[in-house]
């Protein structure tokens, strides 16, 4: 029994051993592509990547390269991009919910815009009236100092003082009016962006109903661009086609959008084209029909007259970009 146990104690000794032995060995290929193997880690084997070998010779571990310091840059920089990316995304996604709540169209965008640019006109109307007031009273304070040197007279300090307020107040003024003109313009600016995004969801949100009313002659109609060359050509048209065929002015007209004045009317018709990125990669262009928001003005966009507009639009596009 003693004997029995003395053995037992031996073979426990002589795994342990074995298991605290257990040896790892590195494999790895050096700058001549020899193969090497070793039984320690060295700065070469780090740079250009290595195995990890059981004392049987078999895999238990593939160690890349590690990366150089301009790689870790480019990594660092890639997850910086990243991160900002993530962070338009969800600022496009907050402002596309707030446009959508609230504007219910093209057309409540344009009547908005009007009226914050209206009340900025009327503010440089007060402007302009502010600013000829004070060269009225600029010119009669001038008259008096003038006065007061024919006759040989000191001009009295308080009309000089008044002259040099009334310069600084018309200067102060024309600085107004020029904050007032850059507000105008980066309104309209703002709208018009708001304009082409409302259109482009508009246009997204139909793609994804997979166009079931494709009859509704209120619908748009959408012509997807082969190529730039002809997209080009296809806006070129919309501009005539806005010009000659909408009841009122082109309003809005740059790269991307042309809208013609909101229908008055009830049997005004507006006019508006968008170009928008398409599902495929590749432009495409949206033309929409807009009348009066009167019934009246719902039945003529019913009429054939409207289908008419979209119908040959498209007529033209294939006749002319052939």
């Amino acid at each position: 029994m003693k004997t029995y146990f003395i053995k037992v104690v031996i073979l426990i000794l002589l795994l342990s051993f074995g298991i605290a032995s257990a040896k790892e060995f590195y494999r790895y290929k050096d700058a001549n592509g020899h193969t090497i193997i070793k039984d320690q880690i060295n700065n070469e084997m780090i740079q250009s990547g290595y195995d990890i070998l059981n004392e049987s010779g078999m895999l238990k571990e593939r160690i890349p390269p590690a990366k150089t310091l301009a790689q870790e840059a480019e990594e660092k920089q890639r997850l910086i991009e990243k991160k900002k990316a993530d962070i338009a995304l969800q600022k496009q996604i907050r402002d596309d919910t707030l446009l959508l709540r609230q504007f219910s169209s093209v057309g409540d965008i344009i009547r908005n815009r009007d009226a914050q640019l209206l009340a900025i006109e009327q503010r440089i109307k007060i402007q302009k009236t502010k600013e000829n007031l004070l060269i009225l009273q600029l010119e009669d304070l001038q008259k008096v100092a003038a006065t007061h040197e024919r006759l040989g007279q000191k001009v009295p300090a308080k009309i000089d003082n008044d002259i040099k307020s009334t310069y600084a107040q018309i200067a102060g003024n024309e600085v107004s009016s020029k904050n007032l003109e850059k507000e105008k313009l980066t309104v309209a600016g703002q709208y018009e962006k708001n304009i082409l995004r409302y259109k482009e969801l508009e246009s997204l949100r139909r793609t994804r109903l997979n166009e079931e009313q494709k009859d509704d002659p209120s619908e748009p109609v959408i012509y997807d661009c082969p190529d730039n060359k002809k997209c080009a050509g296809a806006w070129q048209l919309a501009q005539v086609y806005a010009n000659d065929n909408a009841t009122g002015d082109i309003e809005i007209i740059t790269d991307s959008l042309i809208v013609t004045s909101s229908p008055k009317k009830d049997t005004d018709l507006a006019l508006s084209f968008s170009r928008i990125p398409g599902l495929n990669g590749k432009q495409q262009i949206v033309f929409e029909v807009t009348c009066n928001n009167s019934e009246a003005g719902v039945e003529l966009c019913k009429k054939d007259q409207v289908k008419s507009l979209k119908t040959n639009y498209l007529k033209e596009l294939k006749e002319r970009l052939k």
